[in-house]
């Protein structure tokens, strides 16, 4: 896969308006910008268009904020045919809406392969590509802080890492449910066990439950017969309890009608009582008709007081509050004036206090400039120090800055011959992996030559092949008209034998012409038919021959055909290998090349190392910093004149501070006493203050418009004639006579009810008295009922004595039924046992086969089974990637292996993989590498994870994305990483390399700039 084009819309930190990316005629690039700006959000898309992930689980949590609907359409190239997938996501309150588009290019146009919903276009995009998410997170995309992700486990744990990355779990998914079906077999196995143990003891209890079975149908058909008898004399008792029960029924409902009668009675009482004492209260109500109007009179004229004062309140009520607002103007003016006043006595205060310090002010100055007069000669000394002590410590800087040079001179030369004895090494190393490799180019050319004239002789054969499928289809059409032809013949020949049967003994006129044929005419007409059958029959039968000879023939033909195809078949695999062969040849020329490189290198080095013929600039550039040193003196020297003239300078200038604060307090003093002459006046000033305003205080000389203001409020309200304590008064007398209003309302209900209700207590006493009637009546025909009832009780006794009789026989002859119906259960599990034993035992032995197979496939798919095969399969390819990385990278100083087991302490052999590295010191483990070779190391295993990683899936790696941290490298480790990066650029199409140093980004040939701005991150291509 190749990415050619991105757009996007509202992504994450991408909003609208955003250019599209195109990646056309960009082979590698650097995706560059601050943390942040969006450049690891950049791929997010990528991968979210084409499989819908990304690093943010959530869908809408990549929606930018503000935003309902995120657009993210990507063109890519995949085996020379281009493809765009167009995702989208809008944000909605109850889950929000996806959708998915997959086209490919046909011609000019784009045409849509979207099969249907979401599910079957994500399928169809993941066929295309045979890569998922995890695969391309684990191959193409080499993400932060991922790329030391295998080799910084534990040994023993990187073989579950490498087995995670080459999707091995698989293999632990089916172990654990071959376990898990050989655990459920088990299970079925003792279960079934335990049945053929209950199955045989039941089959052998048969004989006994026969004779069983029979003594209890004996005891059933006993206890029936006696049931019977009982339930006759049952009924008869119940039918004489019923006929009592049907009385008692009557009775019961006389009393019921009793009941209902007095509870209507009594209300009836309560209603005669209740209008009785309605009629007394309304007459009592009445009689109070001239207390209740003189009341009524009284509440009226206190009401029309109490509303003539209210009429005043209003006015005297505004009258009152202006006169508070005078009375605080008057207050107010009073406090600014005292406020004034102390305000200014603070001042006379200040100035006075001030003034009387003048002579101390005046001494201490004379005193002070004295002591500054003495210490004027400190400046000049302290300067000269200051300039010795500077040239003391550029000495001595410029001898440590030699003295560093010097150590990384001699530490490159150092590393030069290290690196160019790791460098000997490494070729004799290579030399003998070529020559290993080398070893069989003959048998291969060999296999080559042989597998050409294979594919020659399959040529010719499908040559061959198509001119028989010819013949074959000429040969069918034949056989195919003759078969036609003897159906003609069969079908006339049947005509013939239909005419001839009617030509019978009774036929006198021709069926034809209707003329007469007589006996000749007859005969002569039969012998005609026969002549045509025959001659019908003996077309018939060389027609047939010919038609089986023709059918044998093309069955040989067909033979041959698929003699022949079975070979032609075979041309895919014959090329296959010839492709297979070619490429190794191929590679053996390519080795040979790298042998005469790698013995040219090899004696290069080993001539310079002998002649110490390296680093001779620097070399000469360590001379001439010897001689500097010695001419500039040594460090410790240094040290010590530097030390003495720094004690010197502290004591200077400890002298000098004491001077300046000297200084600083004789101009504070000076200014001081210029401050106290200059207030002089001010004092004088402010006492003239003081003095005014205690005058008009004492004398109430302010505020005269509002005091006048205030003696007129008072008159006014003195004339109104209203007080707050009268109105108080005359609402307490309202309140008091408001009574009179509920008696009035109480009066006229009163003369209501009583002319409506005059004749209703007469009706009510009537119907009270009809009631009485009534009871007494109903209660002489209940005695009559209860003298009948008296049998009730006797007749119900001998009744539950009959039924408990039958109960009783009814429960033995259930428990008797019960006892048969088990002993026959018992024997029909016999008879089934019997059945089902010899079906449990062959299914036992069936289950133990089958749970034998699945404890082979437990093992088989096990770590030590078919995985541990495929990861040592697995690790020289890996191994072999890695090394050709970093023999770019380190300048062939670094090589490693992996070692999938090591001798124990106890002298066994214990299962690990650890990582071996061989340097110029020797070969170590991978832990005792950090920063840039442990970061190098770790880069060369991943790409070379990833490689083989996409070979095993059958996909194609033509795209790599590296979004990983370079800050472990110095500059030189960082320049070898990016030519190591370059190196690998004719492994794939595309490239993509993010990071923020822009060192490391000016080593690129296109850099595409990642910006933030107010509205959301952009690119710009460099």
């Amino acid at each position: 896969m190749i990415p050619r084009k991105l757009a996007l819309q509202n992504f994450m930190c991408y909003r609208e308006g955003v250019p599209p990316l195109e990646f056309d005629g960009i082979s590698i690039a650097c995706l560059a910008g601050e943390n942040g700006a969006g450049k690891s959000a950049l791929l997010d898309a990528i991968t979210w268009a084409l499989w819908g992930e990304a690093r943010l689980k959530s869908d809408d949590d990549l929606v930018a904020l503000g935003a309902t609907e995120m657009m993210v359409e990507l063109e890519f190239t995949l085996d020379g045919q281009d493809y765009r997938v167009i995702r989208r996501r809008i944000r909605g309150k109850r889950g929000g809406q996806s959708q998915l588009d997959f086209q490919m290019r046909d011609g000019n146009e784009w045409r849509s392969l979207t099969p249907g919903g979401i599910r079957e276009t994500q399928q169809l995009i993941t066929r295309t590509l045979r890569m998922d998410y995890e695969m391309f997170a684990n191959s193409a995309y080499l993400r932060q802080g991922r790329a030391d992700e295998f080799t910084r486990k534990e040994p023993a744990k990187r073989k579950q890492v490498l087995a995670d990355i080459l999707g091995l779990s698989i293999y632990d998914e089916l172990e654990g449910r071959a376990k898990e079906r050989a655990r459920n077999i088990e299970g079925q196995i003792r279960g079934l066990e335990g049945q053929i143990g209950e199955l045989r003891r039941q089959a052998e209890r048969y004989d006994l439950l026969v004779e069983e079975v029979r003594a209890a149908e004996e005891r059933v058909t006993d206890a029936l017969a006696r049931v019977d008898a009982a339930r006759q004399a049952l009924d008869a008792a119940v039918a004489r309890e019923q006929e009592l029960e049907r009385l008692r029924a009557i009775r019961d409902n006389r009393r019921a009608q009793i009941e209902e009668r007095r509870k209507d009675r009594n209300a009836q009482a309560e209603q005669v009582e209740r209008l009785r004492t309605y009629q007394e209260r309304a007459e009592s109500w009445i009689a109070r008709r001239a207390e209740i109007e003189e009341g009524i009179r009284l509440l009226r004229a206190a009401e029309a007081e109490c509303d003539c004062l209210a009429n005043l309140r209003d006015e005297y009520d505004r009258l009152q509050s202006r006169r508070a607002e005078l009375a605080q103007a008057l207050a107010n003016a009073e406090h600014a004036i005292r406020s004034d006043l102390r305000v200014a006595e603070t001042q006379v205060q200040t100035l006075r206090e001030r003034a009387a310090r003048r002579p101390k002010l005046v001494a201490e100055l004379q005193r002070l400039a004295a002591q500054f007069a003495e210490l004027s000669p400190i400046a000049e000394a302290l300067s000269a120090a200051r300039t010795r002590r500077a040239t003391l410590i550029e000495r001595l800087r410029r001898v440590n800055e030699l003295l560093r040079r010097r150590t990384e001179l001699e530490s490159d030369i150092k590393l030069k011959h290290d690196s160019l004895v790791a460098t000997r090494e490494e070729q004799k190393r290579i030399l003998r992996a070529l020559a290993d490799q080398l070893k069989h180019e003959a048998q291969w050319r060999s296999e080559l030559a042989a597998a050409l004239a294979e594919r020659t002789r399959i040529e010719e054969e499908a040559t061959r092949l198509e001119t028989l499928r010819s013949d074959e289809r000429a040969l069918a059409e034949k056989i195919g008209a003759i078969r036609a032809t003897c159906e003609t013949v069969k079908k006339q020949g049947d005509q013939i034998n239909e005419k001839l049967r009617l030509l019978g003994p009774d036929l006198k006129v021709c069926p034809l012409c209707k003329s007469e044929l007589g006996y000749d005419g007859i005969a002569h007409i039969q012998a005609e038919y026969e002549r045509e059958r025959q001659a019908l029959r003996q077309q018939y039968v060389v027609a047939k021959r010919e038609a089986d000879h023709l059918e044998a023939h093309l069955k040989r033909l067909r033979s041959d055909i698929r003699t022949i195809e079975a070979r032609v078949n075979t041309l895919p695999d014959v090329q296959g290998r010839i492709a297979r062969l070619e490429s190794e040849l191929a590679k053996c020329d390519v080795c040979r090349q790298q042998q005469i490189e790698a013995q040219r290198l090899h004696d290069d080095v080993a001539l310079r190392l002998l002649k110490n013929d390296y680093e001779p600039a620097a070399r000469e550039e360590l001379k001439r910093i010897d001689a500097e040193i010695n001419a500039l003196g040594s460090v410790d020297a240094l040290e010590r004149d530097i030390a003495a003239v720094e004690r010197q300078v502290a004591d200077l200038e400890d002298r000098s501070r004491e001077q300046a604060m000297l200084q600083a307090q004789i101009e504070t003093l000076r200014r001081e006493i210029q401050q106290i002459d200059n207030d002089d006046p001010a004092l004088h000033e402010q006492e003239q203050i003081v003095a005014e305003l205690t005058r008009r205080l004492t004398h109430n000389d302010f505020a005269h418009d509002e005091r006048a203001a205030l003696a007129d409020i008072d008159r006014q309200i003195a004339a109104l004639g209203y007080s707050r304590e009268r109105y108080e008064q005359a609402q307490a007398k309202v309140r008091m006579l408001r009574h009179w209003e509920e008696d009035q309302t109480h009066l006229q209900r009163a003369e209501e009810w009583l002319a409506e209700n005059r004749d209703e207590l007469a009706r009510a006493a009537e119907r009270l008295r009809q009631l009485d009637a009534q009871i007494a009546a109903d209660e002489e025909d209940m005695r009559s009922l209860d003298e009948r009832l008296r049998d009730l009780a006797p007749a119900a006794r001998a009744r539950a004595e009959a039924a408990a009789r039958l109960n009783e026989l009814n429960r033995e002859v259930m428990v008797r039924q019960k006892d048969l119906g088990e002993r026959q259960a018992d024997l029909r599990r016999a008879q089934e046992a019997a059945s089902a034993l010899a079906d449990a035992e062959a299914q036992r032995q069936a289950l133990l086969e089958r749970k034998g197979l699945f404890d082979e496939l437990t093992q088989a798919f096990g770590k030590k089974g078919v995985q541990a095969m495929l990861i040592e399969t697995a690790l020289p390819e890996l191994e072999r990637e890695a090394n050709r990385l970093l023999s770019r990278m380190t300048d062939n100083q670094l090589h490693l292996t992996f070692e999938t087991q090591r001798d124990t302490k106890k002298g066994e052999i214990a299962e690990t993989l650890d990582i071996k590295i061989a340097d110029a010191l020797g070969t170590r483990v991978y832990d005792a590498y950090s920063g840039g070779e442990a970061f190098r190391l770790d880069f060369a295993i991943r790409i070379a994870l990833s490689k083989l990683l996409a070979r095993r899936a059958g996909a194609r790696l033509e795209t790599l994305i590296i979004d990983e941290g370079f800050g472990s490298q110095d500059a030189r480790g960082r320049e070898r990483l990016v030519e190591a990066i370059i190196s690998v650029q004719s492994d794939f199409r595309r490239v993509l390399v993010i990071t923020h140093i822009q060192e490391l980004k000016d080593m690129f040939p296109v850099q595409i700039e990642i910006v933030k701005t107010p509205n959301g991150s952009t690119w710009n291509i460099v």
